[in-house]
């Protein structure tokens, strides 16, 4: 069995990164909060908590803001740094315990 051990400074980095990607996208097709708001279901407070990183946020409400952009998920999830870095195909990850059963 795989278990993941959660580190608050990745939440907090993916949290910021995808809040930025997600007011640089909004702003990029000239939406406002509230027709952002609109189109995705999601209130103007959540979503400018979410743009800010205050928010953690569910994958369903990531792929709603994400159709409401009409952008492909995976845009929230790149940065410089991994667009730019090449693959290993069998990365190690840190706080996956692989030998625990």
């Amino acid at each position: 069995m795989i278990k993941f051990v959660p580190n608050q400074s990745n939440t907090l980095f993916w949290a910021a990164k995808i809040g930025s990607k997600i007011r640089e996208q909004r702003k990029k097709i000239g939406l406002s909060l509230e027709e952002f708001s609109l189109l995705s279901g999601s209130t103007v407070s959540t979503l400018s908590n979410i743009e800010r990183g205050k928010r953690d946020v569910k994958l369903s409400t990531l792929v709603s803001l994400a159709s409401a952009l009409r952008i492909n998920l995976s845009v929230l999830f790149q940065t410089e740094s991994n667009k730019l870095e090449k693959r290993d195909p069998h990365p190690r990850v840190k706080g996956y315990d692989l030998d625990d059963n």
